[in-house]
């Protein structure tokens, strides 16, 4: 893969590009015109294939934020990130660009990719005045860190279930 076009053609962006928005992003500083804010950081996204066709809506998709990049200038720059502050970014996120690496899932594969990513606010594209957050997964050192299925991520997840209730 050369361009994060490749993926989905959704997102316009070279790498170039996104490096460039990156950079810009990493530079914000508190005070600035908030029109320039966006997340970079480091996840796992989450991927399931659900139909066999090459679209966004062919996958259902949750992103696990590891790490959020601090806001310069911001009073809690320095402060640990908590696992609420995470899952609060996690949660804001309204689209996730689905990469290139998993065109070769099948249907019910439960897949885990580890990346950098670009987060951003836009205009929603369905609700008129409302605003959607993208995630872009970074072109640069994406790695597919789990590969099941369906059936094999759900009984991972009633085992760690099982053993959280002691059973």
């Amino acid at each position: 893969m050369t361009d994060i076009t490749q993926d989905l053609r959704v997102v316009a962006i070279d790498n170039d590009s996104y490096d460039q928005a990156v950079a810009a992003a990493r530079a914000y500083c508190v005070g600035d015109d908030p029109a320039g804010f966006a997340f970079t950081g480091k996840a796992t996204l989450m991927f399931q294939r659900e139909a066999d066709t090459w679209a966004h809506e062919s996958f259902s998709s949750t992103p696990l934020i590891r790490h959020v990049n601090p806001v310069q200038g911001a009073a809690d720059a320095d402060a640990a990130q908590t696992a609420d502050f995470l899952r609060a970014v996690a949660d804001q996120v309204t689209y996730m660009h689905v990469p290139a690496e998993c065109q070769t899932m099948q249907v019910d594969d439960v897949w885990g990719i580890d990346c950098e990513f670009l987060m951003f606010a836009m205009p929603h594209p369905a609700q008129e005045g409302g605003t959607a957050w993208l995630l872009v997964p970074g072109p640069h050192d994406r790695v597919v860190s789990s590969r099941q299925t369906v059936q094999d991520y759900q009984f991972a997840e009633i085992k760690a279930a099982a053993k959280d209730l002691g059973l």
